[in-house]
């Protein structure tokens, strides 16, 4: 898909393309699914549903994604770190 707007009851969110895996068969017999969008700016998303998900379903994942942790290739001395409170 090259651009789609889905709307949420704040604001709108533009994803540049998106796709879908076929599914995936776990040993024990559940199937599931790796969604992947790019977003207007252009980061790469990725968020794993149920192997029988409807077109629907992935725009409502999409919608309500919530960005978790950073995992990037390089070593970057300047970026920010990501740490795990202290108990």
């Amino acid at each position: 898909m090259k651009q789609t707007e889905t709307f949420t009851s704040a604001s709108s969110i533009v994803v540049r393309g998106c796709r879908v895996s076929e599914p995936l068969v776990q040993p024990w017999g559940s199937s599931c699914r790796i969604v992947e969008w790019i977003d207007g700016d252009g980061r790469i998303s990725r968020q794993v549903v149920a192997g029988n998900v409807t077109a629907a379903q992935v725009r409502s994942t999409i919608a309500h994604h919530v960005e978790g942790r950073k995992h990037v290739l390089y070593d970057d001395e300047r970026a920010p770190r990501q740490t795990l409170p202290r108990r």
